[in-house]
């Protein structure tokens, strides 16, 4: 079964995260020459993935995109809090240039034809969402019609809407790509069981469309196992 190929790998906790980022761009450099394109979110998990990427060599940065899954229509945005955890500081330094986030824009493709993610980094909701696809949104955005990204008009949390990649987006660019689903805090423990549980579809629990869909997924947590 699907589920099955996952390894799960437990760490303690966020700050620990920056390491495991670091030894995976290692590992992606050591694969392929050129651009790094790396997927990755917004919400808590921004700032040790940021700092795990900044802490490469300025060489190995210069080869970095990173391409933002979702972006907050009003209020906070997340490319605003990718600056604020070290972004906008590597940028001052010439580390970095503006250029190297991508921000997902309506109808616009994330990445362009024929492009494709190396690694993507997700973090999954207490409801199980990836980006800004909630539950109930899987089959809708998946459909052969639908754009890379979409507008979300009515998501559950605040702000309303939001631009995101969609389960078809996904599919595009991000099916070769080594995708990591986040689960830190006990509050995804829930989440976490279902997904690891397999019984249910994306409908239900969007980040199951990965597994569902045979991509490469591995989980990263803080959540250990419970006995009984």
């Amino acid at each position: 079964m699907y589920i099955s190929s996952m390894k799960k790998i437990y760490i303690e906790g966020l700050a620990a995260l920056s390491n495991l980022v670091l030894a995976q761009l290692d590992q992606v450099a050591s694969q392929h020459e050129g651009y790094i394109r790396i997927g990755v979110p917004g919400g808590r998990s921004a700032a040790p993935l940021i700092q795990g990427l900044l802490s490469a060599q300025d060489q190995l940065l210069a080869r970095v995109r990173l391409y933002l899954v979702d972006e907050r229509v009003s209020g906070d945005r997340n490319a605003d809090t990718l600056m604020a955890v070290g972004l906008a500081k590597a940028i001052a330094e010439g580390r970095m240039t503006g250029s190297q986030l991508i921000v997902p824009q309506l109808d616009k493709p994330l990445l362009p034809e024929g492009e494709q993610l190396d690694l993507l980094y997700l973090g999954v909701g207490e409801d199980g969402h990836i980006g800004s696809l909630f539950p109930g949104s899987y089959p809708d955005l998946d459909s052969k019609t639908t754009p890379q990204t979409v507008l979300v008009t009515d998501s559950p949390k605040p702000p309303l809407e939001r631009v995101t990649l969609s389960y078809r987006g996904f599919r595009t660019v991000a099916k070769r790509a080594h995708t990591y689903l986040l689960f830190f805090g006990e509050g995804k423990r829930n989440a976490l069981d279902r997904l690891l549980a397999g019984k249910e579809n994306p409908s239900s629990l969007p980040c199951m469309f990965l597994p569902h869909e045979w991509f490469t997924v591995d989980i990263i947590t803080d959540l250990q196992e419970t006995r009984t």
